[in-house]
């Protein structure tokens, strides 16, 4: 059986405990809620797409595709991981498990007591401002290949053409 869901100020004090801890499995209890992010920067600074997937306990789907101006990679992910949070929000979940491929990006919102990464503490602040208002919230890594549905979320964002969006939940 998996651990229990991890309260929400669960952080972690060291890189290898955050990797720890993004890798650790939760068990959600039926009102749960699930969400899948990604993003993507063309070229790298470049256009940014942001693709994420929120399902609710009761089968409810959101998906987020859309293009989110300039910046890094890393900038993309935030953004993405912004935006499912903001829909979470909006729809009073609860109780979220939210799956992210970046390493880089999992772990640094795991290390709440710690720097954020560079170019990161406005993002990761205002990730952290989400999570508390959903209340109980794990983020864990996964592997790519794994997260296939945010991905081309992502990737279709880029794939229009026009002016981009503002990364922010209508």
């Amino acid at each position: 059986m998996s651990p229990p869901f991890p309260p929400p100020r669960i952080i972690a004090q060291s890189r290898a405990a955050a990797e720890k801890l993004a890798r650790q499995r939760v068990t959600l209890s039926p009102r749960g809620w699930q969400a899948w992010f990604d993003g993507s920067a063309t070229p790298n600074p470049g256009r940014i797409g942001i693709g994420a997937l929120l399902v609710g306990p009761d089968g409810e789907r959101v998906e987020i595709s859309r293009r989110a101006g300039e910046g890094t990679s890393g900038d993309a992910e935030y953004l993405a991981l912004i935006a499912v949070l903001e829909v979470a929000v909006a729809r009073n979940a609860g109780e979220l498990l939210v799956h992210g491929d970046s390493q880089v990006i999992v772990q640094d919102v795991l290390m709440r007591e710690v720097p954020a990464a560079s170019g990161h503490a406005e993002h990761r602040t205002r990730v952290h401002l989400l999570m508390d208002e959903i209340g109980m919230v794990a983020v864990r890594w996964l592997p790519r290949h794994r997260n296939a549905a945010a991905d081309a979320l992502s990737q279709r964002a880029l794939a229009h053409v026009g002016p981009s969006v503002p990364a922010t939940a209508e």
